[in-house]
């Protein structure tokens, strides 16, 4: 089962802070949260994703039977390169790809991906038009979204179209790694030390 909400312990630990800081936060507004009848709070999982980006806190680490990611390029020798990296650093994760915008839509219905690393020039749909109709529905609004360019004029529209970061091409596969973890958090495998 796929885990979607933290109690208050689970996400002040994450971010190393008290109990009563974390609720400070909530009472606040700064991070949302909803009360169950028993009187918890819980805190959504995607709207904890976007507090911590926000906030320059790694994300809360996923389980590799929970990573979904799905890959949109292209250029077959990218998308190679995109699968590389995740499986030598999330070898658990789920990792499907597509090869252009209208692929990647269909795509996110059936994977129900965490994150999406997309291109933004691409034919048939570009890449900022993937991401305005991914954020303009609230079922999808959550996925985090790595945004990849060869023209870095294109990085501001992208944003602007809600992709959480951009990166331009040729891109260094570290900081790929990098933003992946920054979005996703650091997946503890069985047997890394």
């Amino acid at each position: 089962m796929v885990r979607t909400r933290l109690t208050t312990r689970e996400a002040a630990a994450h971010c190393r802070v008290s109990v009563p800081t974390l609720k400070r936060w909530i009472r606040q507004g700064k991070l949302a949260a909803f009360r169950t009848p028993g009187g918890h709070h819980r805190i959504d999982l995607a709207a904890f994703q976007r507090f911590c980006a926000d906030h320059g806190i790694p994300a809360f680490p996923a389980r590799p039977s929970e990573l979904r990611v799905l890959l949109v390029d292209d250029d077959p020798g990218m998308l190679g390169v995109l699968t590389d990296v995740l499986a030598a650093h999330w070898p658990g994760a789920r990792v499907e790809t597509a090869g252009d915008g209208y692929e990647a839509l269909i795509k996110v219905g059936l994977v129900r991906p965490s994150v999406l690393i997309l291109d933004v020039v691409m034919p048939r749909l570009d890449g900022v038009e993937v991401c305005r109709r991914l954020k303009a529905v609230p079922q999808t609004r959550g996925i985090r979204i790595l945004g990849l360019t060869g023209h870095p004029e294109l990085v501001p529209a992208l944003i602007a179209a809600g992709a959480d970061v951009a990166l331009t091409k040729p891109v260094a596969v570290e900081d790929v790694r990098r933003q992946l973890e920054r979005l996703i958090g650091s997946v503890e495998v069985p047997g890394d030390v």
